[in-house]
């Protein structure tokens, strides 16, 4: 499986002719477009990850859908996206399954999951099933959740400030996520995005 970096600064369609592995990173946190990417699957045989991160800043705005699209038998895609917001900000995120009649022992499974930092903000995860075929696997979560007080407590009492533990807090929500990634300079990258939203 290879692994390729999406910046998500436009509209796309992409043919996953192989099987790959995608690191969406979007790269605006401030637009009020909205990007739409479609995975087509019309290959038989072909399997794909979709991994996207994304920490928004004080105010920052999220506006994404992807859309897995199955044409053929035998295809399979794991979507995973971990979001943390911060004051003010709103995460508007659509994730499609769309498994066409053809498309029997099809497999596709979405889980997104948004970790709730500051205040006032604002999640629409919206994940959506549309199947016509028989013999398919398909599901679809989304969580919300804020930062455990207890946490804090036990992190502050060891000397470090409730701004640090946030911090180390919202390391491990994405490490478990990132540390998926196959390809290490990929990887790099979107460690330094992420580092690059101050807490």
């Amino acid at each position: 499986m290879i692994t390729k970096l999406l910046k998500v600064s436009k509209n796309e369609i992409i043919d996953v002719t192989q099987d790959t592995q995608f690191v969406l990173v979007p790269t605006d946190y401030f637009s009020e477009e909205s990007f739409k990417l479609d995975f087509l699957f019309e290959k038989s045989g072909v399997t794909a990850e979709l991994l996207m991160v994304y920490a928004l800043p004080v105010k920052g705005k999220l506006n994404i859908t992807t859309t897995t699209i199955h044409k053929v038998p035998h295809t399979s895609c794991l979507t995973k996206v971990r979001g943390v917001l911060r004051d003010g900000s709103t995460s508007n995120y659509v994730g499609k399954i769309i498994i066409d009649k053809p498309a029997w022992q099809t497999s596709s499974f979405l889980e997104d999951n948004v970790l709730v930092v500051g205040k006032d903000t604002k999640n629409n995860s919206q994940p959506i099933l549309m199947i016509d075929a028989d013999d398919v696997k398909a599901s679809h979560g989304a969580t919300t959740g804020r930062i455990n007080e207890e946490d804090i407590y036990y992190l502050t009492s060891r000397a470090l400030s409730r701004n640090e533990a946030e911090k180390l807090i919202v390391e491990g929500f994405f490490a478990e996520l990132t540390e998926e990634i196959k390809d290490e300079v990929i990887k790099k990258e979107v460690l330094k995005n992420l580092g690059e939203v101050e807490f």
